[in-house]
């Protein structure tokens, strides 16, 4: 042939360079066109690493398990600014105040801020001694320098893993709010008795990793990944009630008979935002927070043997957790419990949308239900039943944040169309005004956090 007579050729497929660089380029194709794709291969194993943990078997746990060790158990928030910290010591204060159990009330802030000449550190400092709340300084993480977005410090998040001092850790984003509402009567007064999360240290110490689903994001999403194929028959209040009956008598034979996902491919449609990290329950681990700052920093021998877990521009804090937690779930070596979204995991927002049967269902039936529908939206049965409230209700600012009613996110807020509506119009002057809504038992429980928040900083918002 020709081409095997051509010295220039001959030469180069003699260098040894020359071999490499072809093998690297065929690996490379290799690893885009079949390796990139193997994660769309349904998954098997989750049946017994994976649990739906529903708030009648956290009950279950709560009166039948007693805190041993208590001094190697912590509650757990971080902050990368001094709005942060004091929430998270407010957070911390309304804990001490709820006569919690757990002594370790540990807050890991950037270290950067105590080197500031600040009276403010100082102030919060001393807030924090008086209320045995431990501070534990560490730096910051970023994926990039350059990243100032709101999620450009998220990665910080992850040095609870490293406090392995500690056996259990039940964590909670700074930006949210303890709330006791079983006593809040139909005025909608602030609420005066405080709440713990004590109950999730009761949870069977089989489970590594204890989170919420992302309810707001798991769906079938219209028009991209068809509904599954499956007869599921969603049970009824009462069909629903006698199963976990039968399931809180069963739990006495082990965790193992906690309900499991109904389709297990809803998991793997949802790679990186399965699951919601803005409260979690772990056993701290150094080699795990080593395992995730490769996900955040993407060692460079990845982009040929580990591409699908490259981290991409937009990936931050949740998506990392949940690519590491998916790849530990393909190891089916360790368990994971899914605790109610509808107690420990809602969002303020969630009060303001249109749409609510993702919030209403159970995690393990979300994939059968219809995203544009309301069936058995019960906004006051729900609020009774929440114990930790994230504020997410962009684009409207957080609670402790600068704000008027002028700007254009006014009208992704709610009004009750009973209420008055010549106050209406006087309150929001401008042309950006709030979206009028019958529901308005929503609108009174969104103003009510808001408020509750007012209350809670009180005396202990540090300017």
């Amino acid at each position: 042939m020709k081409i095997l007579n051509n010295p220039r050729l001959n030469s180069l497929l003699r260098n040894w360079e020359y071999k490499l660089a072809i093998f690297v380029g065929c690996y490379f194709l290799f690893s885009h066109i079949v390796l990139e794709n193997t994660h769309n291969i349904k998954e098997t194993g989750l049946k017994n690493h994976l649990k739906v943990i529903p708030e009648e078997a956290i009950e279950y746990y709560d009166r039948s398990t007693t805190l041993n060790n208590v001094e190697k158990l912590a509650y757990m928030q971080y902050a990368t600014n001094y709005d942060y910290l004091n929430l998270a010591i407010i957070n911390f204060i309304h804990l001490r105040k709820s006569n919690t159990q757990i002594p370790n009330l540990v807050i890991i802030y950037d270290e950067i801020l105590q080197y500031y000449a600040s009276n403010r550190w100082t102030e919060l400092f001393q807030l924090a001694n008086s209320n045995q709340i431990t501070l534990i300084s560490a730096p910051l993480i970023k994926a990039s320098y350059k990243d100032d977005s709101n999620w450009a410090a998220s990665f910080t998040k992850f040095h609870i893993f490293n406090q392995d001092q500690f056996h259990r850790i039940v964590y909670f984003d700074s930006d949210s709010m303890l709330v006791n509402t079983k006593n809040v009567d139909e005025t909608f007064g602030v609420s005066k008795d405080y709440s713990n999360l004590d109950e999730l240290f009761k949870l069977p110490n089989e489970f590594s990793f204890v989170l919420p689903q992302a309810y707001w994001l798991n769906n079938v999403v219209e028009n991209k990944s068809p509904k599954p194929k499956l007869k599921v028959e969603l049970p009824n209040k009462k069909r629903y009630t006698l199963r976990m009956k039968k399931l809180v008598n069963d739990l006495k034979l082990g965790w193992p008979q906690l309900p499991s996902l109904i389709y297990d491919q809803h998991k793997y449609d949802n790679p990186t935002n399965f699951f919601a990290n803005h409260i979690m329950v772990i056993k701290p681990s150094k080699k795990v927070f080593n395992s995730l700052m490769n996900y955040v920093n993407n060692p460079f021998y990845w982009s040929i043997t580990n591409r699908a877990n490259l981290r991409k521009h937009n990936d931050y804090d949740m998506e990392i957790f949940n690519k590491y937690l998916n790849n530990e779930l393909k190891k089916n070596n360790i368990n994971f419990g899914i605790i109610p979204h509808r107690v420990y995991g809602v969002l303020s927002g969630e009060f303001g949308e249109k749409w609510h049967e993702r919030f209403v269902i159970e995690p393990q039936y979300l994939p059968f239900i219809n995203k544009h529908s309301n069936k058995g939206w019960e906004p006051l049965t729900f609020f009774k039943r929440i114990k930790l409230i994230h504020f997410s209700d962009n684009p409207i600012p957080k609670p402790w944040e600068e704000q008027n009613n002028y700007d254009p996110y006014n009208s992704n807020k709610i009004y009750c169309v009973d209420d008055d509506m010549e106050k209406y119009n006087a309150q929001f002057p401008s042309e950006f005004k709030p979206r009028l809504i019958e529901d308005c038992d929503s609108v009174r429980i969104w103003n009510w956090f808001r408020d509750q928040f007012s209350e809670e900083i009180k005396g202990k918002w540090l300017v």
